[in-house]
């Protein structure tokens, strides 16, 4: 029996309606069907061509039984079907037209395809008529068809499937890891020179004076201060120049070994004071212990008596440039300090300039020396008429008409006489002692002043001074340079080993990318 006449006989059995049957066989077929496929492109050649048959026995005016096919497929499978019936459509010269809206059960008039929440009325009468669909192609077109689709997926196995895969190919392996790290071997182990490293340990100190019976005490303690200042004197031209002139330092990094890279002149280093300049710094190496201040000096040379010397002469001239900030500030500490001293000595002078013309002027050697004469004086006279005024009371009293009465107030007229003229010496004239005591006062007071500022400008100058010599650097060295019996550098196996991890990783990047690009294609 033909497939029409088992698919009515069927119909006829259950005692459904022809479009509702049909219905309830598509729903059946969705159920038997697994919810779970792998990939289209990952299905067997057979087994493509069997749903591209299933779908041909679908219904072709529509859309029903061919969504009950294509439900439980992928998006990728449905996405290469369609590609199929677009390369068969593009054969024949038109368009693989399905109406999405009908169904046509065999042999039966098309029916409106009910969606999933539509009921059914028992009644066929109360559906509601569709419009008839165009009729089916004959049995042999489809056949043809067939066979001609058949070809198509055929054609379609034999060009394959791109799948994204996570193995890498080998060659990236090598050219990210293994290659990297054999030539850095090679050109370590063969072309590179040989490197010698000479240490050096020392630390810069500052003294530190304590004064106590009139004796220094001189401490040590560190400073980080100066030991940046000289950190960045191993890295200046001015280092560069010294070793230049003192040390031949442009033979000493002249290397002809035939590497490139390392020798100077070379590709890194032009022949020129620039060039050896960045040769320099890229032999010196200065760290310095935050914790006890000592600083470490390393000077990479191709030959260990080169790297000694270069070190040694680093640390002498250091120490030079050491002194020399030590004498800069001592003189700028004591400068100040003269100066005030000879402003001091200055203003003594003058003061007793000034009073040595007030004595030949007023011929004077000392006014209040005088004046304590003068005063001294004028007490003994002014005593010796208190006698005489005694003495004349007495007699008045004793015997009135005694001549020696008129002898002693004679006496006391004339020592009278003589006071006034000695109090008159001392004051009430322009000539008179006083204001020449004043001027003299003020020249010696003067005099006392600028003597006392020259004492403290002496003091303060001595106290600089001491102070400048405690805060002197030492720049101590610690240990000597040394001279190295084995090289430094370079070291093959290291340095091939971290090229290979870096290799390592840039490989699984890479690898990542590539399958994410691949993924994308497919």
């Amino acid at each position: 029996m033909s497939s029409f006449g088992k698919g009515r006989a069927k119909r006829m059995q259950t005692g459904l309606p022809d479009s509702q049957a049909h219905f309830s066989r598509k729903s059946n077929d969705a159920q038997k069907r697994p919810t779970s496929r792998s990939a289209f492109g990952d299905a067997s050649p057979t087994e493509r061509r069997a749903r591209i048959n299933q779908v041909l026995d679908a219904p072709m005016s529509g859309l029903g039984s061919l969504a009950a096919v294509l439900r439980p497929l992928k998006p990728r499978e449905i996405g290469r079907m369609a590609n199929v019936f677009g390369l068969f459509a593009a054969d024949h010269g038109g368009e693989a037209r399905l109406e999405p809206k009908l169904v046509v059960a065999e042999g039966g008039n098309a029916q409106a395809k009910p969606s999933s929440n539509t009921v059914v009325p028992a009644d066929p009468a109360a559906r509601h008529p569709v419009t008839t669909p165009p009729a089916r192609a004959p049995l042999s077109k489809n056949i043809a068809l067939a066979s001609e689709l058949t070809e198509h997926v055929n054609r379609l196995d034999d060009v394959g499937v791109v799948r994204a895969s996570s193995r890498r190919p080998p060659w990236l392996f090598l050219c990210l890891v293994v290659f990297p790290a054999l030539i850095t071997a090679i050109y370590l182990s063969v072309f590179a020179p040989y490197r010698y490293t000479s240490e050096a340990t020392y630390v810069v100190r500052k003294g530190l004076s304590t004064a106590g019976l009139g004796l220094s005490v001189s401490g040590i303690t560190a400073s980080n201060e100066s030991s940046e200042a000289i950190l960045v004197y191993f890295k200046s031209r001015d280092a560069a120049e010294h070793l230049a002139k003192a040390d031949d330092l442009k033979n000493k990094l002249m290397k002809p070994s035939g590497d490139v890279f390392s020798d100077f002149p070379g590709i890194f280093y032009s022949d020129n004071k620039e060039g050896l300049y960045d040769a320099m710094r890229d032999a010196v190496d200065v760290s310095i212990d935050s914790d006890t201040g000592i600083s470490t000096l390393s000077v990479t040379a191709f030959s260990p008596q080169d790297a000694q010397q270069l070190a040694t002469s680093l640390l002498s001239e250091a120490e030079k440039l050491i002194n020399s900030m030590n004498k800069r500030a001592t003189d700028d500490a004591i400068a100040f300090t003269k100066a005030v001293l000879a402003t001091s000595e200055d203003r003594v002078r003058d003061v007793q300039k000034r009073m040595t013309d007030f004595r030949n002027s007023q011929q004077l050697l000392d006014p209040q020396a005088q004046s304590d004469t003068e005063l001294g004086l004028i007490t003994t006279l002014t005593s010796q008429a208190t006698t005489i005024d005694t003495e004349i009371a007495q007699l008045s009293s004793s015997a009135p008409k005694n001549p020696r009465l008129a002898s002693l107030r004679e006496q006391r007229r004339a020592l009278q006489k003589q006071i006034k003229a000695i109090r008159e010496r001392l004051v009430g004239s322009d000539n008179s002692l006083a204001p020449k005591i004043s001027a003299y006062e003020s020249l010696d007071l003067e005099r006392t002043l600028a003597i006392q500022a020259l004492t403290s400008a002496y003091a303060s100058m001595e106290e600089a001074r001491q102070e400048a010599f405690s805060n002197r650097f030492y720049l101590q060295t610690i240990t000597a340079p040394n001279l190295p019996d084995r090289p430094s550098g370079p070291r093959p196996v290291f340095w091939a080993f971290i090229v290979g991890l870096v290799g390592i990783a840039l490989y699984k990047v890479v690898g990542v990318l590539m399958k994410d690009a691949m993924e994308h294609v497919v």
